[in-house]
């Protein structure tokens, strides 16, 4: 599954090029996965528990399903900096309070990068600049 969520990054990416802004890599992105039968659902709002009680949320940009069970986490950023550990600790966040084990984390501004984090063992994976 892994390697055909990286195939539909790179579309998205080879499709549109550089330089937009991460809202229209977003919503690529999902168009990709669904055309290629993945379950999805942008914007998701995930919780923020502490002792117990609900105190806020957050938005993960993207999240995948496979039997109604998430799958991976996904990330989006359209800066003109690299991936930072700010952003993968963003990610974390979004995957330990979902419940998931691994999330990406893509960077579409100049040169694609895409990092897998793995969010019980909290770290990289992979990382692609392709």
């Amino acid at each position: 599954m892994q390697e055909q969520i990286f195939d539909s990054i790179r579309e998205v990416n080879n499709c549109l090029g550089n330089y937009y802004k991460e809202n229209i890599y977003q919503c690529a992105l999902v168009t990709e996965f669904q055309l290629n039968g993945y379950i999805v659902q942008s914007e998701v709002t995930v919780p923020i528990i502490y002792k117990g009680v609900y105190v806020g949320f957050e938005r993960a940009d993207i999240v995948i399903y496979k039997d109604s069970i998430i799958q991976y986490v996904l990330e989006l950023k359209s800066q003109n900096t690299r991936i930072s550990l700010k952003e993968v600790n963003q990610l974390r966040k979004y995957l330990l309070n979902l419940g998931c084990e691994k999330g990406i984390l893509v960077n579409f501004y100049d040169k694609l990068e895409i990092y897998v984090v793995d969010a019980l063992n909290h770290k990289k994976i992979v990382c692609d600049n392709s």
